[in-house]
């Protein structure tokens, strides 16, 4: 947005934003407006009387020389007045309200439940139906995998725009440190209710993805995969293992390399 802007026009936009900011919303608000302004060509802000907000008086500045109380012919009509800053104002306010209702905790758990409890229909086909022409429509594509993506990244993103994150980042890093106790940090993580959203509808989410895959190779290759496929709902990895093995005991072998067949 600034990157045609010179020192002095930063300065004055930091006086500006400062000014009618106080709150963090109010301030993200202020800094849409000035994109918008920006991407017109006419940030400009001047007057010593009352502006965006009421009994708010600010010193004359004029950015990138240029007025935005009087307007002129040069500009092709294109520069606002200082109500119009107001009304994109009170709007930014309004859409930045309106994400925060969005993005909220109540919606976060909202969404766990459909991460926890969405999924375990679709298994049923998977380990009753495999043969099925329904099973082969809904998981052929991967269409349901995505809407369960789409799930977990609303928790990531709501959680990322509430105070404390998904979970302090100092505490993330602990998981990922050799010298010190990894288990020990992946513990303390637990205690964040959005790190736990986020963590178990990632694994919930891969799960059905190698669950899919798993019944995708026993189609193709004629091989049994109920039980492979609901050991991989209960646990995970174990159910892939359990797939290889009978594989490998009904004598058709582990999958073959795919890539091999990529030009």
């Amino acid at each position: 947005i600034f990157s045609t802007c010179n020192t002095k026009t930063l300065t004055e936009i930091k006086y500006v934003t400062m000014k009618f900011a106080p709150s963090r919303s109010t301030y993200a608000s202020f800094l849409f407006v000035v994109a918008v302004l920006s991407c017109r060509g006419t940030l400009a802000f001047t007057s010593q009387a009352t502006a965006i907000r009421p009994n708010v008086a600010f010193q004359t500045s004029t950015l990138m020389g240029k007025t935005m109380s009087r307007p002129s012919s040069s500009l092709n009509g294109a520069v606002l007045s200082f109500a119009e800053v107001e009304a994109i104002t009170e709007a930014s306010s309004l859409a930045v309200s309106s994400a925060a209702d969005i993005l909220s905790l109540d919606n976060i758990k909202s969404a766990f439940n459909v991460a926890t409890f969405g999924p375990q229909v679709f298994w049923l086909f998977l380990i009753l139906l495999p043969n099925s022409s329904i099973t082969k429509k809904m998981f052929g594509g991967i269409e349901i995998i995505t809407v369960f993506s789409l799930v977990h990244f609303f928790i990531v993103t709501a959680s990322i725009v509430q105070p404390d994150g998904t979970a302090p980042m100092a505490e993330f890093a602990d998981v990922f440190d050799p010298a010190g106790d990894p288990q020990k940090a992946m513990v303390g993580m637990m205690q964040y209710p959005n790190f736990v959203s986020e963590e178990w509808s990632h694994v919930l989410t891969w799960d059905l993805f190698v669950g899919r895959w798993i019944w995708l190779d026993g189609l193709r290759r004629g091989i049994f995969t109920s039980h492979s496929v609901l050991l991989c709902n209960l646990i995970g990895p174990p159910g892939l293992l359990l797939h290889l093995a009978t594989c490998l005991l009904t004598g058709k072998g582990l999958p073959p390399n795919d890539a091999e067949d990529i030009n």
